[in-house]
């Protein structure tokens, strides 16, 4: 099985070691990142890109979609992309693809179809490979996740594998996961433990822009 490591809330001010992680690993990852995260941490946006660590727009103050206008929710979008493109100007990269995952997966309520036709406008890919269609049948534009172990509410290690256990033991061996892990509010001993356990039961950690058709 192949497991594709997201991660949401980056960059956080403990991304540095969590970045040696995946790196002492050799875990591709993509990270949903805030805008105005990336204003306080553009140093760690900078270093992802530089190691080929994607990142991802998760808007810039992590609203939930369903409380925002139309207008809103294009401005906390623009605003996030001019720092993402700052990030991989400032490596002299290409950016492989433009990603987009809602806080919450909160994908706006009632305004749900208008928002996803903002993002296919705006060139936003999602993961097709895993997900064919959204609800009304269109391709989808945005990023889900298949599995999540719920990180942001426990800082014990024992717990979090209890969770992982759980989690992982219904997949079938050839069927590819979208793994949610989250950057802010984790500390990097969770972290790192957590990408250790992807690679260490034979679940294969693939590059998850790999899945944008």
């Amino acid at each position: 099985m192949t497991c594709y490591l997201t991660v949401d809330d980056a960059p956080s001010s403990t991304l540095d070691e969590k970045l040696d992680a995946l790196a002492a690993r050799d875990v591709p990852a993509l990270l949903f990142c805030e805008g105005s995260r990336l204003d306080c941490h553009p140093e760690y946006a900078t270093r992802a890109v530089r190691e080929g660590v994607h990142l991802g727009n998760h808007t810039w103050s992590h609203p939930r979609a369903s409380e925002l206008s139309e207008a809103e929710f294009v401005r906390e979008i623009e605003r996030t992309e001019r720092r993402i493109e700052a990030a991989y100007d400032r490596v002299g990269a290409t950016r492989p693809a433009k990603l987009f995952r809602f806080p919450y997966g909160d994908t706006g309520g009632e305004r749900a179809a208008r928002f996803e036709r903002t993002l296919r406008e705006r060139g936003f890919a999602g993961p097709n490979r895993i997900v064919e269609v959204g609800t009304d049948g269109e391709t989808l534009h945005h990023w889900p996740w298949t599995c999540s172990v719920e990180d942001w509410t426990t800082d014990s290690v024992t717990e979090l594998r209890d969770r992982f256990e759980a989690a992982v033991g219904p997949f079938a061996t050839d069927d590819p996961e979208i793994v949610l892990f989250h950057d802010a509010a984790n500390s990097p001993a969770l972290f790192e433990a957590f990408v250790g356990w992807l690679c260490d039961h034979d679940r294969e950690p693939g590059d998850p822009v790999d899945l944008v058709t």
